[in-house]
């Protein structure tokens, strides 16, 4: 991929490569602003425990924010933060699907809700943190022209005289199938559970990506948080941020070679039972 765009230097917009779409990450040097925050969303889905189709127990890191659960009869067992059977999680995933938005991405653990805690320090125009996106209410009226922007306001106790809102970063779009491992096993059949690492070169497969949002996170890897070149315009008119911009294309980068299968003839085979 080429060079990044790094909001926290203060490149001028002219220095962004035309590109349409961007990977939208946290700054690796310290940052200018020092908020911090401890917060918990009220409901979400157990995590799954011993998957009938993988045998794997894991809970991934969706998250809803925008999704009121309170007028749902079952809630209470929304509270619950623990690991259920497969049937249990069924059961609880379909009550709560006529409440999120249409095609959601329901996985064991997704959390529903805004934040509920506390913060302290000074907030920058936009932060990710922990794969929350956070901007601040001064930020928010310019980011409000773009596509998909929908502010959720977190329940802070002593909320900063600025407030921050929460945008929920809906699951859409994946990554180009050609920068994935070839060796890599199919999701589960039952719990959509997928077991590969990110890949360093990545691209996005242009047929999945939606053209009605301006910030999104990919399907297949979730930590992956894409922004349009819309959003990366409306970034460049706030103040500094403590984020980074990355072009992230459709196509194979140029000096980047095909992926090819590991050879596995002579690996020695692992049981894990």
């Amino acid at each position: 991929m080429g060079p990044a765009h790094h909001l926290l230097a203060g490149a001028p917009p002219a220095a962004v490569p035309m590109s349409r779409f961007y990977e939208l990450t946290r700054a690796a040097a310290e940052g200018r602003w020092s908020a911090t925050y401890r917060a918990r969303r009220r409901w979400s889905l157990p995590g799954l425990e011993t998957c009938p189709g993988c045998r794997a127990t894991w809970s991934g890191g969706l998250a809803y924010p925008a999704v009121d659960l309170s007028e749902l009869k079952e809630a209470r067992e929304l509270r619950k933060h623990r690991p259920a059977p497969f049937e249990e999680f069924s059961r609880l995933r379909e009550l709560v699907r006529p409440y999120c938005p249409p095609g959601a991405l329901l996985e064991p653990g997704t959390a529903f809700g805004p934040l509920e805690g506390s913060t302290r320090g000074k907030w920058g125009p936009l932060t990710l943190e922990m794969d929350d996106l956070l901007v601040r209410e001064d930020a928010l009226q310019v980011l409000l022209e773009l596509r998909g922007i929908v502010p959720v306001w977190p329940h802070f106790r002593r909320p900063p005289s600025l407030r921050v809102a929460e945008l929920q970063v809906l699951p859409r779009g994946r990554l180009h199938p050609d920068c994935l491992p070839p060796e890599r096993s199919d999701p589960c059949a039952v719990c959509g559970r997928d077991d590969w690492h990110l890949p360093t070169h990545r691209w996005l497969d242009p047929t999945s990506l939606p053209d009605d949002l301006d910030v999104f996170r990919l399907e297949d890897a979730q930590t992956v948080v894409v922004v349009t070149e819309r959003f990366a315009d409306a970034l460049s008119r706030l103040e500094l941020s403590d984020v980074t911009l990355s072009p992230l294309g459709t196509s194979r980068p140029p000096g980047v070679k095909p992926l090819k299968r590991l050879d596995v003839s002579n690996a020695a085979i692992i049981i894990r039972r």
